[in-house]
């Protein structure tokens, strides 16, 4: 059944963007910072396919933050920039290429 409903996106449109976003929802995400290029990606609070609206939302307002305070130095700003830093020291992401 999934390969037909792929295979019908994929024939009814031309649109890269469609035939992707219907391949996320079928497939889903694969790992951010594993090998697997499909199957589910741990979120907590959220699902990339489901809540695409409120995390377009959420990317908007990073967007925002980062041109007002790109260091994230403002006060308000650290305990988000010390939670990144955390994070970013159990990541291998600094080797991707």
């Amino acid at each position: 059944r999934e390969g037909r409903e792929r295979l019908q996106i994929m024939t009814a449109t031309n649109d890269g963007f469609a035939i992707a976003e219907k391949d996320l929802e079928l497939r889903g995400p694969g790992e951010i910072d594993g090998t697997r290029q499909s199957g589910a990606l741990n979120f907590k609070l959220a699902s990339i396919v489901l809540d695409k609206n409120i995390l377009e939302v959420a990317r908007k307002e990073v967007l925002e933050i980062l041109e007002l305070d790109p260091s994230l130095d403002l006060d308000i700003h650290l305990p988000v920039k010390n939670h990144l830093n955390t994070f970013k020291a159990k990541t291998k992401w600094g080797k991707i290429s």
